[in-house]
């Protein structure tokens, strides 16, 4: 069907019903289609209810985050001391489907911003980035516990 759809759009740009325009056109939206069709993942998705829990709970998490990172802007704004910096957390097992949920979901929050994506590691600047230790493990759990099920 996508492949038809393709071909159409081919003809109709071309404006010609010529023979060799008709299996040109098939012949690309054939090669396109099959180039983008979707991949199979490696394992199977969780049940739908499961992957709605996990939707409503990394945005409840999201919420949360976005709660306390306004918090402590405020009071980095205010003069509390605190220790800006970069944090490099593993990528790890994360596709990049799950590294760009990741990423929107990291900029949300006011007292951290996505630095880079790279291959091996994600960079975040944080207002406070006195214990890189914990932050590495509020987001390798919260990937863990929701983020993965809600992209697969």
């Amino acid at each position: 069907m996508r492949a038809v759809a393709l071909a159409v759009v081919y003809l109709l740009v071309l404006t010609s019903l010529a023979p060799g325009d008709v299996l040109v056109g098939l012949a690309l939206g054939l090669a396109v289609a099959l180039a983008l069709r979707p991949r199979r993942p490696k394992e199977p998705p969780a049940p739908l209810p499961e992957r709605l829990a996990a939707a409503a709970a990394v945005a409840a998490q999201t919420a949360a985050e976005m709660v306390l990172g306004s918090w402590r802007v405020a009071r980095f704004c205010v003069g509390r001391p605190a220790r800006p910096g970069f944090v490099e957390i593993p990528r790890g097992s994360r596709s990049r489907y799950e590294t760009a949920l990741w990423g929107v979901l990291t900029g949300e929050a006011p007292d951290e911003v996505v630095v880079d994506a790279g291959r091996e590691t994600l960079v975040v600047h944080l207002v406070d980035a006195g214990d890189p230790e914990a932050v590495r493990a509020r987001h390798a759990a919260a990937h863990e516990r929701w983020q993965r099920k809600v992209v697969q």
